[in-house]
C-alpha cells in the first residue's frame, strides 16, 4: 500500500525474483572453475541478469563477464531485517522517491553489470583486497570496438579498488569497508572528474547488531554534481525472528539551488522464519523527497513471503554427466541473500530461492 502527500493510495502485489544456474568443478592441480548465469523470472531491462565465469584458487578468486565490480561486491552497506531499505525498494511503494537517494551502493548507478575483469584476494586475517575493470559501462553489449569519444552515452574504463574486514573477537564481530571507483574516459565534454566512494561499518554482538554506511558520487551532470548518501540501522535477532530500524539519508547538489534534492527515508522491518526454507518479512515505510518545486512524502506497508527451498527432483538434470569432482548447478534465486535450504535429491543438491516482494539487493 503506498500513499504520496494525501494525493494518491492504491494496494499493489510485486515480485521480483532471479533463478541462478550455478555450476562448478575442481582439477586436479586444485584450481576450482565455474559458472552463474541468472535469469529474471520477470522481464525488466533484460531477461539475463549477471552471467560470468570464475576461477578460484590460492590466489583467490576471478571473475570474467557480466558482474559488479569490486568495490560494490565487497561494500558493507548497512541492513535490515525487513524487505530492505539500503538498495532496497521502498521508492516503489512510494510515489516520487528515489532509489539512487536511498543506497550507498550507488558504485552500481554507472557501472551494474557490465562486462569486466574482477579479482578478489583470499583473507588474511580478517582483510580482504579487491580490483575490477569494465572497458565500457554497458550490460549486454559484445559491441567492439568500445564506442566514440565524449559522445555523451556510456563511460569506460570503469575501474574499481576495495578493501575490507571482517573478524570476531569472542562474540563481537566487526565488519568494515572501503571502496572507490573511477572512470579513464566520462564520455561528456567537461565531466572528466567522476568518481564514487563507499564506506561501511558492521558490528554485532549478542544478536543485537549496529550498521553504518555512507557513499559520495562526483557526478557527470550540472544538475548533480555531488550525490551524499548516510545509512544507520539498529537490528536484533533471536532465534527465528528479527526486527530492525534503518534510516537513510540523500541529497543532490547541483550548480544552482534548483538542482538540490534532499531524501529521508525510514524502514521499521521484521521478519520471522516459519521453517526450513520459508521466511515472512515485512515493514513500514516512511518517505520524503524534496526539492525547489516539489515535495513527495508518503508512507507504506509491506509484507511478503521469502521461499528459500524448492527440491527440483531427478528429472530436472537426470541427463546431465557431471565428473565425480564437480558440483551439481545450484539454482538460486534473487543474488545476495543470507541462507539457502539443502534438499536431499537424487543427482545431489539443488537450491532454490524465490522472492514473494522482497528485494534485499543490499550485500548481506
Amino acid at each position: 500500500m503506498l500513499f504520496r502527500s494525501g494525493e494518491l493510495k492504491d494496494l499493489d502485489v510485486q515480485e521480483d525474483g532471479e533463478i541462478h544456474f550455478k555450476g562448478s568443478t575442481t582439477l586436479d592441480n586444485g584450481l576450482t572453475f565455474g559458472v552463474n548465469v541468472q535469469l529474471e523470472t520477470q522481464v525488466q531491462s533484460d531477461q539475463i541478469d549477471e552471467s560470468y565465469i570464475f576461477v578460484k584458487g590460492d590466489f583467490g578468486e576471478i571473475v570474467l563477464g557480466d558482474e559488479n565490480g569490486a568495490a560494490y561486491v565487497m561494500h558493507y552497506g548497512a541492513s535490515t531485517n525487513g524487505p530492505g531499505l539500503n538498495s532496497g525498494d521502498h521508492q516503489n511503494w512510494i510515489v516520487g522517491n528515489s532509489f539512487e537517494l536511498a543506497s550507498t551502493y550507488n558504485f552500481a548507478r554507472r557501472d551494474n553489470d557490465s562486462a569486466k575483469i574482477r579479482w578478489m584476494s583470499p583473507r588474511f586475517s580478517g582483510i580482504q583486497l579487491g580490483a575490477s575493470y569494465a572497458p565500457e559501462a554497458t550490460q549486454d553489449d559484445d559491441g567492439f570496438p568500445t564506442e566514440a569519444t565524449n559522445n555523451g552515452n556510456n563511460e569506460e574504463g570503469v575501474w574499481t579498488v576495495a578493501a575490507n574486514y571482517d573478524n570476531k573477537f569472542g562474540g563481537f564481530r566487526v565488519r568494515a569497508s572501503a571502496g572507490y571507483q573511477g572512470f579513464g574516459d566520462s564520455n561528456t565534454p567537461g565531466a572528466d572528474n567522476m568518481w564514487t566512494a563507499a564506506v561501511g561499518l558492521r558490528l554485532e554482538t549478542g544478536g543485537f547488531g549496529l550498521h553504518v554506511s555512507g557513499s559520495r558520487q562526483n557526478d557527470r551532470t550540472a544538475a548533480v554534481e555531488t550525490r551524499d548518501t548516510i545509512m544507520g540501522s539498529v537490528l536484533y535477532n533471536d532465534g527465528p525472528m528479527g526486527i530492525s530500524l534503518g534510516v537513510i539519508y540523500g541529497k543532490d547538489s547541483g550548480e544552482t539551488a534548483v538542482d538540490d534534492d534532499r531524501q529521508v527515508a525510514v524502514e521499521l522491518g521484521g521478519k520471522y522464519k516459519l521453517g526450513p526454507g520459508v521466511e515472512a518479512k515485512g515493514a513500514i515505510y516512511y518517505g520524503d523527497r524534496e526539492d525547489a518545486t516539489v515535495e513527495n512524502t508518503g508512507y507504506a506497508v509491506v509484507g511478503g513471503i521469502k521461499e528459500i527451498a524448492m527440491n527440483l527432483g531427478k528429472t530436472a538434470f537426470e541427463a546431465v554427466k557431471w565428473p565425480s569432482t564437480s558440483k551439481l548447478p545450484e539454482l538460486i534465486a534473487f543474488g545476495h541473500l543470507d541462507q539457502t535450504s539443502k534438499l536431499p535429491s537424487p543427482v545431489g543438491e539443488v537450491n532454490t530461492e524465490k522472492i514473494g516482494r522482497a528485494s534485499c539487493r543490499e550485500r548481506v
